[in-house]
């Protein structure tokens, strides 16, 4: 399938580590629509591809065979390997397409604070890792791997989901909202965006907050009434539990 010609500027083949404090929710209706009314005034939407304004991002999730960074969840420092991807549609009645670019990110979760470095991978490499292949010695991303995972790894769930995203004008804040959230099987070469070999729906929406240094006035205030949604889940221990049947490998507490 033919991917977007998106817009953007390409970005640099590795990123540096980033360091912010993100806290996650699943609220109520209710309390998310005053939620984003309270910081409507303070953030912008960002559309990433003007002609295609519905944004869906498709995260395959990797680990060992012994599914070490599963069970790094307890250990106060939870990492997560990822093949991150991104689609678009003109509405939502038409089926997203591949937008081409795909990052591979490793994610390191301390509490409210977090460490995401990302490389951004060819189509080959993608590939190479959804079939389980070594990535070539000396490329960023076979270096991004040897500096997280304890042995070879392989592509377990994969999590699709539309999202929408505002920010602050200097992106020192970052809101997302994820709804229509499933989980597949990762995906096989030439499937479409959407993936079809289905697991389970999500029924509840995620709204993320990430910021930078110390948190505005109007976030705190705004962050106090999602208190009782928060949640310490991620979307890569949703997707094995439903990937292995409700339970869950020990974690490395």
């Amino acid at each position: 399938m033919n991917a977007l010609a998106w817009t953007a500027a390409p970005p640099m083949n590795c990123d540096a580590p980033d360091l912010d404090h993100e806290r996650r929710f699943q609220p109520l209706l209710e309390a998310m629509e005053a939620f984003l009314r309270a910081t409507g005034p303070y953030t912008e939407a960002r559309v990433y591809e003007p002609g295609h304004p519905h944004a869906f991002t498709r995260t395959t999730y990797f680990d060992t065979p012994a599914l070490d960074l599963l069970a790094s969840a307890g250990s106060g420092h939870a990492q997560r390997l990822r093949l991150r991807e991104y689609a678009a549609a003109v509405d939502l009645g038409q089926p997203p397409v591949l937008t081409g670019r795909r990052f591979l990110e490793v994610k390191v979760t301390s509490g409210e604070r977090r460490t995401k470095s990302r490389c951004l991978l060819s189509a080959e490499e993608a590939q190479a890792l959804l079939a389980g292949l070594s990535l070539p010695e000396g490329s960023a991303a076979a270096g991004l791997l040897q500096r997280l995972a304890r042995g070879p790894v392989m592509p377990w769930v994969t999590a699709w989901y539309r999202r929408v995203t505002r920010t602050t004008a200097d992106e020192r804040v970052r809101i997302t909202l994820d709804q229509d959230l499933a989980f597949a099987l990762p995906p096989l070469p030439g499937d479409p965006a959407e993936p079809t070999r289905l697991l389970e729906r999500a029924s509840a929406a995620l709204l993320e907050v990430k910021w930078q240094g110390r948190a505005p006035a109007w976030l705190e205030q705004a962050l106090r009434p999602l208190a009782p949604s928060e949640t310490q889940g991620s979307k890569f221990e949703q997707g094995m539990r439903v990937l292995l049947g409700g339970a869950l490998p020990p974690r490395d507490d």
